[in-house]
């Protein structure tokens, strides 16, 4: 399930989007502008619907402010809005919005609007192997495989290393890591995280020398990513 923020001052319009995308994603809802910028610093979203007219900031202002931080800046957004003319859709996109829905608000128009856009950015589970040059993940073995090489991992150890890399180069906050791989409401400390990345960096060879920067984003999460210039081939660990 997808992580998504619903940023909006008028509560039955909250209520109603909650209700509309809780069935198929987890979603958090927030009244203002910079109580979601503030869950920005400490969280991880997949998408975000945005109200056009908040009562701390405008739409765009927010829009303004995400796309110019370092954690969510590549995070869909779809602008939810009373406005409907052309003008205001041009003004939103130009925002930094990736879609623009007018209200009165309708069930299956931001349903497939927000499963549109999470098609894009969020990579499927499709099939018994996913493959991330050079790893492939056989997910009903849960081993990763490279070259003739097989990586055997515990099944936390496995989901990490697919949630890492099914967001190569995204920070990835500590409770998303911890929710996504132990399941919600889960009794998991940050050392129980440290430990496993501990391992999986380990076990992979995720380093600088085998062409990726894997460790902690301060005070927030982990990132994954290739180092500069690197190749998709990995040395032998």
């Amino acid at each position: 399930m997808s992580r998504i923020a619903i940023v909006e001052d008028e509560a039955d319009a909250r209520d109603q989007l909650t209700e509309i995308l809780a069935s198929r994603h987890r979603v958090t809802a927030f009244a203002d502008g910079s109580s979601f910028l503030r869950a920005l610093h400490r969280d991880t979203f997949d998408l975000v619907c945005v109200d056009w007219a908040l009562p701390d900031m405008t739409g765009q202002d927010l829009v303004a402010r995400i796309r110019s931080g370092a954690l969510a800046k590549t995070i869909p957004i779809i602008f939810v809005t009373a406005r409907s003319g052309d003008d205001d859709l041009v003004t939103g996109l130009v925002a930094g919005a990736d879609d623009f829905v007018s209200k009165p608000i309708r069930g299956p128009i931001i349903t497939a609007r927000v499963e549109a856009l999470l098609r894009r950015t969020t990579p499927e589970a499709s099939g018994q192997i996913e493959t991330y040059e050079p790893f492939v993940f056989d997910r009903l073995r849960e081993v990763v495989i490279h070259g003739d090489q097989e990586f055997t991992l515990t099944s936390k150890e496995f989901a990490l290393a697919l949630t890492l890399f099914r967001n190569m180069h995204r920070p990835l906050a500590r409770s998303y890591l911890m929710e996504e791989v132990w399941g919600a409401g889960a009794n998991v400390t940050s050392r129980t995280l440290d430990t496993h990345i501990c391992r999986l960096k380990s076990k992979l060879g995720l380093n600088a020398q085998n062409g990726f920067n894997f460790g902690p984003v301060y005070g927030f999460g982990y990132r994954l990513e290739r180092a500069n210039g690197a190749e998709a081939g990995l040395n032998a660990a």
